[in-house]
């Protein structure tokens, strides 16, 4: 798992609030590895993403250096968030995020799987802008997820206060993990 954004946001989830303390720095976890990789360097040069089932690339960063990320670890899947809070301009933005993706795998071969995930907000309206979007300005392999109810608030305290993952709750939100199981599956 490789986070490149400078909030840490990643990291601290996975050790419990920790700061990491320079780039290339790294927290086993189990099975998992976390690294921090602040640099946003190719993912072959920081982790060995054979030994892995998973590479789970974290990003918060300008377009650019993400597509500088996807291209050095050429994942075969892409989430791509459409949360409430930023619902406007995402939307705005998704189809010039997905003719990236499109223009990557015409000019670089990196062809992943994408999906567009609403969370929190309507997926017909999210799959309404996906639908105008001309086939050869999308990915070949894009699909619009099903959407999650609004869960911002109860994911923030999962996440940035009690270090969890919300299925971990007991009652409504023990079903999600399989909301999330699918996306990696489909």
């Amino acid at each position: 798992m490789i986070d490149c954004d400078d909030q840490a946001d990643f990291w601290q989830f996975f050790t419990r609030g920790k700061q990491p303390g320079k780039n290339k720095d790294y927290h086993r976890l189990g099975d998992s590895t976390i690294v921090w990789d602040k640099k946003r360097e190719s993912i072959r040069n920081t982790a060995n993403p054979e030994g892995y089932a998973h590479v789970v690339l974290d990003i918060d960063s300008p377009l650019v250096n993400t597509v500088k990320a996807i291209i050095g670890g050429q994942p075969d899947l892409v989430l791509v968030p459409i949360n409430t809070s930023q619902e406007i301009k995402a939307l705005r933005n998704l189809p010039r995020t997905l003719k990236v993706f499109s223009n990557l795998a015409k000019n670089t071969g990196v062809n992943p799987r994408v999906v567009v995930v609403p969370l929190g907000v309507s997926g017909d309206s999210v799959k309404n802008v996906v639908d105008q979007i001309a086939s050869e300005n999308k990915p070949t392999n894009c699909r619009t997820a099903p959407a999650l109810p609004n869960l911002q608030q109860k994911m923030q305290e999962a996440i940035y206060r009690d270090y969890r993952c919300i299925w971990s709750y007991e009652g409504e939100y023990s079903q999600i993990a399989s909301y999330f199981d699918a996306l990696l599956k489909a």
